[in-house]
């Protein structure tokens, strides 16, 4: 059912225009900025000598107190629990306003220590199978209201903002953007544990300019690391969790910038856990960073930044629901098992990308600056799985293991059901078995290592673990130009440079107790039985003989380069400020492949470069505010873009050869906004909304196609989407102390138009001939992988004597599964009735229930001499909601014969029930 979003923002409308705050006595304002950069300043206390009221400066460093006697006051100034300023005025009736209030802080203070925490699961930080815009919120931090609810409070529900995928966010750290060029997405675990470091950020989310990017269409942000911006401090804390960490831990140590013009930081951390809070998780995480900065003389610094973020974690997957019922858990995780009597996970991520940033900062004249920044960033990326060979499926929830697959016989059913509810071992990875069976497989490899008449004898592990390797190396430069021409108008104007290599390979991290294993690919050698050619992975080795970390398997490499320059003009005036941007860029990529697969032996086809694919792009976006007063604001933005389809959707198999897929074109993007803003003492509220069109998007996906018998190259050409909605925040000051929030997300996100599907044989490369259109009936689909609708109501209490607490009640709703398009074409209902429930079971998408939910937050912070301690304590799901389903998915295999769902249902996600995070922090 279609939303009406007008009638949302009618309601929005109606409901804030009865909010106008008029002044009864006399009234004080004032905005308090840095006294160095001139910058706002956030979360400073502004009280009346010998009166109660109290007010705390916005993000614009704007505060307002009303109900003032009239004549002399004597106004405080208090940030982080010091007084930084005293100042006399005398107020009269109507409003006074003292302008720009100057004070001197420390450099970096500008930043919060009592703040909501919340920690995402592991996986959905650095899972390179999972949207991660759902946190670009969370590390923004934003104090916008909506922006920081999205993130805080919606964010365990993998709820994303306008239901964009992350490629549709940008992000930069210390000017780079970070932004992988293969698919577009930030892998924030890159600096993850370095929070004490990644404060300071610019940010903005839809379509409002910045100064220091284009911009995607879903916003961006900024994260200056540099050591000059770093609080001075030494500071500890530790926090305990029972999320997918069960230990924190980190140090800080920055100088702030000293007289002799440097301006030092030092960072590390530890997260850690034998077990996170789904069985088998476990967790090892570091984190480090480095910053040195020189401030040369007033017009130039020059500073370089290193971070890293070593990282080992056993990964959860998603199942299905009736192995969640036999388990008695929907936590239930199949990638682990015992071995010697201690869990072990097969399913290992192991990253660590350490990226090193070298920035120049020139005042060139008056208000004109350059920021350039270079950087290069190289390391492992990847994460262990078990492969096998002549062996059964090692998998607990394997569907031939499942009471399911044996419905046609009730005894067998039955036997089946009974030893997996009972039999925690039956349900998971057998890892004694595995190291049984490979120290009892003897064979004899003939020719082994392409050596005629070389034969070798030994255990031919039938079960090994693999390490599937994706390391990239990206070089980048970036630099910004600024000019304020006048206070009507600023230029700014960016160009960069960048460049990636990923290298993808798979590499044998454990022969589990055998003498060997052989880089043949089992999958040719059923379908190209006696062909010795076929079977080879490396034409060139045939019949190599493997060890425990030889590369096996494919070993290609994918290089990307992109060179962009944008324009931007922001002009402002009394009633309206507005703005006009461009941006221009050319993408290349081409595959590499280092070994001749047997399958595609001849010329280029596996080894070698690829044909180069050439793509010019261009953006356009503009907009305007105007200004009905000080506190009242209307706003509309617009943009339209092209954007070259990523590398990741571009090879038909990049694994085993160079073929790219047919027609490759440009994605379109149409977009635009419009809202309502309201910033007033007691009350600041957002209404907006927005309309956005994706056309032209492709999707590749491998899976074992039943119908063929054989793994199968699935390329979806001709994706069109439309996600359209409504948000809505507001927060109300009650009392001095009180404050009410209210937060809405209302979102239809769905497929509009019927995309192509091409599918070829893996082991061939021949196009499947379709007896039935190859046309995928997706139009009006939802777009699955987020709630479309989310709401908040939350009660803040924030006292003078520095503690709070908040808690919030959720209501997420219209959540769909993500759909399989193979059983959207005419040959999956084929001489079905229409409408029949059979035929419903197969093209309906599945909703899943709405859920509730209810999260507490709570801090205090104490002042002894010059030392402070802070205390943070979050508990979200305080209902303990355990059937939660936060994503899943229709299985792309489909048992065609029967035309039966069940046989292959639905995989899902949920989440954690009630769980933790308490942390108390020492600074001086």
């Amino acid at each position: 059912m279609k939303i009406n979003f007008h009638y949302y923002l009618l309601l929005s409308f109606l409901l804030l225009s009865g909010f106008t705050v008029q002044a009864q006595n006399a009234s004080l304002t004032g905005i308090v900025k840095d006294a160095e950069s001139k910058q706002p300043i956030v979360n400073v206390y502004v009280t009346i000598e010998g009166a109660e009221g109290i007010s705390v400066t916005d993000e614009r460093g704007f505060f307002e107190m009303d109900k003032l006697p009239i004549g002399s006051q004597v106004v405080i100034f208090t940030f982080q629990e010091k007084e930084i300023l005293r100042q006399e005025v005398v107020t009269s009736s109507g409003r006074t306003d003292l302008g720009d209030v100057a004070v001197s802080i420390q450099k970096g203070d500008v930043s919060t220590d009592l703040i909501p925490t919340i920690s995402l699961s592991a996986d959905d930080l650095e899972d390179d199978n999972s949207e991660a815009s759902d946190i670009s919120g969370l590390l923004s931090a934003s104090r916008d209201v909506f922006v920081s609810t999205a993130a805080f409070i919606f964010g365990p529900a993998r709820f994303r903002i306008r239901g964009y995928d992350s490629e549709n966010f940008t992000t930069l750290v210390n000017g780079i953007p970070m932004n992988d060029l293969e698919n577009g997405r930030t892998y924030w675990n890159n600096w993850g544990g370095l929070n004490d470091i990644a404060r300071n950020r610019d940010a903005n989310i839809g379509l409002m300019p910045t100064n220091f990017t284009f911009g995607g269409v879903g916003g961006s942000t900024s994260i200056d690391m540099r050591a000059s911006t770093q609080r001075k401090q030494l500071r500890a804390s530790y926090a305990i969790s029972n999320r997918a960490y069960r230990n924190r831990v980190m140090l800080t140590y920055s100088t702030g910038l000293l007289q002799n013009g440097w301006a030092f930081s030092l960072s590390g951390s530890r997260r850690w856990a034998e077990e996170g809070y789904i069985p088998g998780t476990t967790y090892d995480a570091w984190g480090y960073f480095a910053s040195a900065e020189k401030v040369l003389n007033d017009n130039h610094s020059i500073s370089l930044t290193a971070f890293g973020a070593p990282n080992k974690r056993g990964r959860s997957t998603a199942s299905t629901q009736e192995m969640y019922d036999l388990a008695g858990s929907n936590y239930y995780n199949s990638n682990w098992g015992y071995q010697n009597g201690e869990k072990r996970n097969a399913r290992v991520a192991n990253t660590h990308q350490p990226i090193g940033i070298l920035q120049h900062r020139w005042n060139i004249a008056g208000d004109a600056s350059l920021v350039t920044s270079v950087s290069y960033q190289a390391g492992r990326n990847g994460g262990t799985a078990l492969d096998w060979y002549n062996a059964p499926d090692p998998r607990g929830d394997y569907y031939r293991y499942l009471p399911s697959f044996f419905d046609h016989n009730e005894e067998l059913f039955q036997e089946v059901t009974d030893v997996l509810t009972n039999s925690e071992d039956a349900r998971q990875l057998q890892w004694d078995k595995f190291y049984d069976i490979n120290r009892n497989s003897p064979q004899t490899v003939l020719n082994a290592n392409g050596q005629e008449g070389n034969s070798v004898t030994g255990n031919y592990s039938r079960y090994v673990v693999e390490d599937r390797r994706y390391d990239a190396k990206k070089a980048n430069f970036n630099t910004v130009y600024q000019n304020v021409i006048n206070d009507n108008l600023t230029l700014q104007a960016g160009f960069s440079y960048q460049q990636q290599e990923t290298h993808n390979f798979k590499v044998l991290d454990d022969l589990l107790g055998g003498d060997f294993y052989v880089d043949i690919n089992r999958f040719a050698e059923r379908d190209f039985i006696g062909d010795p050619v076929a079977i080879q992975n490396d034409v060139d080795n045939p019949n190599r003989i493997l060890n425990e970390g030889d590369i096996f398997g494919y070993d290609y490499l994918i290089n990307l380069r992109k060179t962009g320059g944008w324009l931007q003009g922001q002009f402002s005036f009394k009633k309206i400020d507005f703005f006009l941007a461009g941006d221009v860029s050319q993408t290349s990529f081409w595959r590499t492949g280092n070994v001749r697969n047997g399958l595609f032996p001849e010329g280029n086809d596996s080894f070698g470069d690829s044909e180069k694919q050439e793509f010019f792009n261009y953006g356009v976006k503009g907009g305007l505010t105007y200004k009905l007063n000080g506190r009242n604001y209307l706003f509309a933005n617009g943009a339209m873009l092209t954007r070259a389809p990523f590398s990741r959707n571009s090879f038909v198999s990049p694994r085993t050869r160079n073929t790219v897929a047919p027609d490759l074109i440009n994605e379109e993007i149409m977009t635009g906004e419009a809202g309502y803003l309201l910033r007033s003492p007691n009350l600041k509220a957002r209404a907006s909304v927005y309309y956005t069109t994706f056309k032209n998007q492709i999707n590749i996906r491998s899976f074992y196609n039943d119908l063929e018998r054989s793994f199968a190259n699935y390329i979806m050409t001709g994706i069109d989407k439309e996600h359209m909605g409504a948000e809505l925040a507001l927060e109300a000051k009650l009392t001095s102390g009180f404050r009410a929030t209210a937060v809405a997300a209302l979102g239809q996100y769905i497929f509009t138009s019927r995309p192509q599907a091409e599918i070829f044989i893996d082991n061939n490369g021949e196009e499947v001939q379709q007896e039935y259109t190859r046309t995928v009936y997706a139009k009006n689909f939802y777009v699955g992988g987020t709630p479309q609708s989310a709401f908040t109501v939350g009660l803040n209490y924030s006292s003078a004597k520095y503690w709070f607490a908040n808690i919030n009640v959720n209501y997420f709703r219209d959540r769909y599964i993500d759909f399989s398009p193979e059983r959207r074409r005419v040959l999956s209902v084929d001489l079905l009735d229409q409408g029949s429930e059979q035929w419903n079971s197969i093209i309906e998408q599945e909703q899943t229930d709405p859920q509730f939910t209810v999260d507490f937050f709570g801090g205090k912070s104490w002042k002894i001499d010059d030392y402070f301690i802070y205390l943070n304590v979050g508990v979200s799901n305080l209902l303990n909601n355990t059937n939660f389903i936060t994503g899943g998915y229709e299985q792309l295999r489909y048992n065609y014969e029967e035309k039966d769902v069940s046989q292959f249902p639905n995989r899902y996600y949920y989440s954690f029930g009630t769980n933790f995070f308490v942390s108390v922090t020492f600074r001086m």
